[in-house]
């Protein structure tokens, strides 16, 4: 535990200072006799340092960043959408002119796959950027930008009562899904810059489903206070808008277009934060091969 705080702290600091006092700052922390408190004066230290290193000309670029990630949830929501509308217009003619009625469940099934077709070109998008983009601390920027994103369109009038019902719900199944992310990401960091690549990929598999569960039963227990018995509860699977799951206590037509905003938000946040652990581990790999390779035998 020590050690992976120790390099948290660490990881604030900017470059320069990394690489020049580094090894000593961390030799202090772990020979400390007060890790705990000494490990927060090293953070609070680091964070000033970080701050002292940004101006106007490095914090543009970054707040622009910002503004875009926080516009994307917008942007996957009309992608999917259109491709879930042109989805349905083809199954229900096809259905229709067959002579079968249109059912709840096969109305879903356009909806799951377009935001299935959505969540495939979000990683094929979020792989390359972090060579082609230097974002700051990928993993509290990301989520919070998105989240900022989800908040504002659930602020609006039309766009919100679609996306989700009670606006309390909605900003709590938004918080924690930031706040899971958050986590995520630092773990997935942690443990790809420690070469622990296959580990990193459990987690995040993982933890991305259990956080979209999750984030889909707590919408739920705020939308509607439980009246029923617990395990029906974590019956719900997010992408089950469609009628697919209809738990008794709850409707999971209720949950409308939620889970699966947060479904493609999580599979653009993970992506993006574990390209950038994998880009800047193996830019630190190359510059320390390259600072031997100049050293005098």
């Amino acid at each position: 535990m020590r050690a992976t705080l120790i390099r948290l702290a660490m990881a604030i600091y900017p470059a320069p200072v990394r690489d020049r006092y580094g090894a000593e700052i961390t030799d202090l922390l772990t020979h400390s006799t007060r890790p705990w408190r000494d490990i927060a004066d090293v953070g609070r230290s680091a964070l000033a340092e970080q701050a002292a290193t940004w101006t106007w000309t490095r914090t543009r670029p970054q707040l622009r960043r910002m503004v875009w990630l926080a516009a994307a949830p917008l942007g996957f929501g009309l992608t999917a959408g259109l491709l879930a509308v042109c989805g349905l217009m083809l199954a229900t003619t096809y259905v229709k002119d067959a002579g079968y009625d249109v059912s709840p469940a096969l109305l879903g099934v356009p909806i799951a796959l377009s935001v299935l077709a959505v969540c495939g070109a979000i990683v094929a998008v979020a792989l390359p950027m972090p060579r082609q983009h230097h974002l700051v601390a990928p993993f509290l920027t990301v989520p919070a930008s998105l989240t900022a994103g989800v908040l504002a369109i659930a602020s609006l009038p039309v766009a919100g009562d679609v996306l989700g019902g009670p606006r309390p719900a909605t900003l709590l199944s938004a918080l924690c899904w930031c706040a899971a992310m958050l986590t995520l990401g630092v773990g997935i960091t942690v443990l790809i810059r420690r070469g622990r690549t296959g580990i990193a990929v459990a987690v995040l598999v993982a933890g991305g489903l259990a956080t979209l569960e999750l984030t889909s039963v707590l919408y739920a227990i705020a939308g509607r206070p439980i009246g029923a018995d617990w395990v029906s509860v974590f019956s719900m699977w997010p992408l089950s808008g469609g009628g697919v799951v209809d738990p008794p206590w709850f409707s999971a037509g209720a949950l409308k277009l939620l889970p699966a905003m947060l479904a493609m938000c999580t599979t653009f946040s993970l992506t993006l934060v574990t390209a950038g652990a994998v880009h800047q581990r193996k830019a630190g790999a190359g510059a320390v091969h390259q600072r031997k390779a100049g050293r005098p035998a």
